[in-house]
């Protein structure tokens, strides 16, 4: 997840200071589905490790 985290912030830093301000919606809903997105990631791979069946 952090790979994801360090190049959604690197992008969006970059479209805050580079792009024209028309295009700060466009900012702003890339951060919300990069949240959406991050925030499924982290759901999942909690509900694999909760429901991890070991084989002992």
């Amino acid at each position: 997840m952090v790979p994801n985290l360090i190049g959604a912030m690197c992008a969006i830093t970059w479209h805050i200071y580079d792009n024209q301000d028309a295009l700060y919606g466009l900012v702003t809903l890339q951060g919300i589905f990069t949240f959406i997105g991050n925030s499924t990631l982290a759901l999942a791979s909690f509900t694999i490790y909760k429901e991890k069946e070991t084989y002992e």
